[in-house]
């Protein structure tokens, strides 16, 4: 039983990734279908549906304060993961930078604020294009490799970088790094994963093995932190790197 529905949600995923080429680079993935394929990939993602309710209202209020702020001279994207919101995209100016990251960080329920914003000229249509198509050719990967726990993954992608978040043991943790930097066309990968220990998630297993499609119970990770170490890359492999987020509320350039 187990097995016949991680394989449905699986196949929904795919369908969503495949269905998702018209979306801005970094974007959740789209849920398409209706209620069943939104029930499979929700029944996935290791968050609360509470905490997953919650980084969908901090994105979209991130998202409309930027624009409102900025307009033109930036072009910001935020992937809220429990609280952790990352920042990509471009801004004209350093001010304009520093500023965004303030913004962010007085959302509510905001924990911390990661800056990845680029300081220059806006990226172009071919290089939003590009990424956008890169981020569906590693979720497509991540959705078929073997032992890889696609749903609690989000993908972002900014001029050639991955960036993961997620909530996964630390040997998942190792193994999505590796299969992400052997995706044609990544330049780097940067982890901001929550680590869980193997009790974790074995409660996590036990949980949706009870009610499958209901992740009412989810493991919280040990530490409070992100992160993640990764085996060695092979020769000529993008470089894997772990970025920690503050363990208070504030916001962190990078």
């Amino acid at each position: 039983m187990m097995h016949s529905f991680s394989t449905r949600a699986k196949l929904l995923a795919m369908a969503a990734v495949l269905g998702a080429s018209g979306t801005l680079a970094g974007c959740a993935p789209v849920l398409i279908g209706g209620a069943a394929a939104t029930t499979a990939l929700v029944a996935t993602d290791r968050r609360t549906v509470g905490q997953q309710v919650s980084d969908k209202e901090i994105n979209l209020k991130v998202d409309s304060e930027m624009r409102v702020k900025f307009g033109q001279t930036a072009r910001i994207n935020a992937s809220s993961y429990d609280g952790v919101v990352l920042l990509t995209g471009d801004a004209f100016s350093e001010k304009i930078r520093g500023e965004a990251a303030a913004i962010a960080m007085n959302v509510p329920q905001v924990k911390s604020v990661i800056n990845r914003l680029y300081t220059g000229p806006l990226a172009s249509f071919s290089q939003v294009t590009s990424d956008t198509w890169l981020s569906s050719k590693v979720k497509t990967t991540l959705l078929t490799a073997k032992d890889v726990p696609y749903g609690a993954i989000v993908v972002t992608v900014e001029r050639g970088d991955v960036y993961l978040q997620g909530l996964v043991t630390q040997a998942e943790a190792d193994k999505i790094a590796e299969v992400v930097a052997s995706v044609s066309g990544v330049k780097q990968v940067f982890t901001l994963f929550d680590i869980m220990t193997p009790e974790q998630a074995a409660a996590f297993a036990a949980s949706q093995r009870r009610e499958p499609g209901l992740p009412s119970s989810n493991p919280t990770p040990t530490g409070g932190g992100t992160g993640s170490s990764t085996t060695a890359p092979a020769a000529g492999a993008p470089t894997v790197e772990p970025i920690q987020a503050p363990s208070t509320p504030q916001a962190r350039p990078l």
